[in-house]
């Protein structure tokens, strides 16, 4: 019996190659082969349901798998699977712990309101009381906010903010604004758009606009105009993440999991980013003038 409370759990996407196409979970004999246990089976957006060990496997369905001490050293899993994630089970926190959380959250809000707490010291507070009153634990923090997604996150935040406070910003700004010499407002808007764009293709999005944001606002400060058109354009720009895979977590899960290669993504994603690059330089512009 696998214990699911703690449990290690992997999920999976079945690989185009794997032999388990075709075969349904009982025939493939899928426990003996891969020590783990089909525990859920998504096609698509459909969970499936009724008795597992019957569903005939499709290429891209998603396993999600209680593994065995073997699991991991099985030489066929890179053939077999897609191997998306390792996850742990957790519960929902249980009706007094949430009444626990949220209060505290409100109160640490109102406090922020009111101008008597900062809202990060009140939330770091708020966290060790919740660690120390056992109301939460590390386990549970780690498991719904990833430390990876903090660092990357916190890295680049930390890196805008000494772009602004040491003036690397504005001396890119003064660059940019020595590359536009004479250029119109929109030029400019069009350049810090481009900018952030082949950013988010080579980061996460959240990094993409930390570093794009204090050049885009300081570009608009120097050329005396609105800084809003500016400030949509690094927004818009950071969530425009379609040519590449590597800028975006689902980018990366589609492209091993269908076997697609690098002219796929430029074949099928390049009429998308130019369409959707044409209304952001479009209509910002129109509804927020320079």
């Amino acid at each position: 019996q696998h214990r699911l409370n703690g449990q290690h759990l992997v999920e999976v996407i079945v690989s185009h190659s794997s032999r388990l196409v075709g075969q349904t979970i009982k025939d493939a004999e899928f426990r003996t082969h891969f020590d783990a246990v089909v525990l859920a089976v998504r096609r698509g957006e459909t969970q499936l349901t009724g008795g597992l060990g019957q569903i005939e496997l499709n290429a891209g369905d998603t396993l999600l798998l209680a593994p065995g001490p073997k699991f991991a050293g099985n030489k066929s899993l890179s053939r077999e699977f897609v191997v998306v994630s390792g996850l742990e089970a957790s519960t929902r926190l249980d009706g007094k712990r949430s009444a626990a959380v949220v209060l505290g959250f409100l109160g640490v809000l109102a406090l922020s309101v009111f101008e008597l707490v900062p809202l990060f010291k009140g939330l770091l507070v708020m966290l060790v009381v919740l660690l120390f009153s056992r109301i939460l634990t590390l386990d549970e923090i780690r498991r719904r906010f990833p430390l990876d997604i903090w660092l990357v996150v916190g890295g680049a935040l930390a890196i805008a903010d000494q772009l602004e406070k040491s003036g690397l910003a504005r001396v890119i700004a003064d660059w940019l604004m020595h590359e536009f010499h004479g250029a119109s407002p929109l030029i400019a808007f069009i350049g810090i758009y481009l900018f952030t764009l082949v950013l988010t293709e080579l980061m996460s999005n959240n990094a993409a606009a930390a570093l794009a944001f204090p050049m885009g606002y300081q570009l608009a400060l120097s050329m005396d105009v609105s800084t809003m058109p500016f400030i949509l354009a690094v927004l818009f720009g950071a969530s425009s993440s379609f040519i590449l895979p590597y800028g975006y977590q689902t980018n990366l899960m589609v492209y091993a999991a269908g076997n697609y290669k690098m002219p796929d993504y430029l074949k099928l994603a390049l009429p998308v980013s130019l369409a959707y690059s044409l209304g952001v330089l479009v209509m910002v512009p129109l509804l927020f003038p320079f």
